[in-house]
């Protein structure tokens, strides 16, 4: 692993400090020093400590209720996105999707995974993975700062299958008019990986955990259209799925 690379002079400065749960005390949020865009076009794609004091500011778009976001929430930009390896249960209730956050990234690490850009806990060389989870509810506290602004749940980005970018991951995007075609004799439930196809043929997968809600119900048969956080994965596109909600028949 290379050694640890610091963002720090490519960025300006912001500072603040909160506590969790109190956000009807806070005075204004800072200003944003830098866009999550621009953070995404300067990661080089190793795992980097952010040292000068950094702050991005972006919507939730996500919502771990169903529980196929696990400890995570995703927060997105002028079309680019970030998720925070929170590390805590139930974050929709403190950080419900459409509410608007600034988040302090100094002292933590930006990485990336399956195309998607994170912020979370330096990793040790030995973990293998690109960040850790804060894991703290005093320094998630002092990271994410929450507007005192009803939330506004952002409409998703509609692409056609063709149109999915690497620039796009990380973000939520809408897939209109396809529909389930499973590898082989793949189970026809949500668990896993799901095959999709539009009427070209091209491909894009769901992913939904194991363990979430609606994982052990069946995916429907007909044209549907998709929402989700898009991945890319071994050379094809994936949609995270935030519930069952996320396909919705056509």
């Amino acid at each position: 692993m290379r050694p640890w690379v610091a963002i720090g002079a490519l960025l300006l400065s912001g500072c603040y400090d909160s506590s969790f749960g109190e956000r009807h005390e806070e005075t204004t949020p800072p200003p944003a020093t830098t866009t999550i865009g621009e953070l995404r076009a300067r990661f080089e794609g190793t795992t980097v400590a952010v040292e000068s004091e950094t702050t991005v500011c972006g919507r939730v778009t996500t919502c771990d209720r169903s529980a196929n976001f696990y400890r995570t929430l995703c927060i997105e930009s002028d079309g680019a996105g970030l998720e925070i390896m929170a590390g805590l249960d139930h974050l929709h209730n403190d950080y419900p999707e459409g509410c608007l956050l600034t988040v302090r990234l100094q002292g933590w690490a930006l990485g990336e995974s399956r195309g998607v850009l994170q912020a979370g806990r330096l990793p040790s060389a030995s973990d293998g993975y690109p960040t850790n989870y804060i894991a703290s509810r005093p320094a998630l506290a002092r990271t994410i700062i929450r507007h005192d602004t009803p939330p506004q749940p952002s409409a998703p980005t509609v692409r056609t299958i063709g149109e999915l970018t690497p620039a796009l991951c990380g973000t939520l995007v809408r897939i209109e008019r396809v529909r389930y075609a499973p590898d082989g004799l793949a189970e026809g439930t949500w668990a896993g990986n799901k095959r999709f196809t539009d009427q070209e043929g091209a491909a894009v997968y769901t992913y939904v955990r194991p363990y979430a809600d609606f994982a052990g119900n069946e995916v429907p048969a007909g044209p549907c259209s998709l929402t989700g956080i898009l991945q890319h994965d071994g050379g094809r596109y994936l949609l995270k799925l935030r519930d069952e909600t996320d396909c919705s028949p056509l």
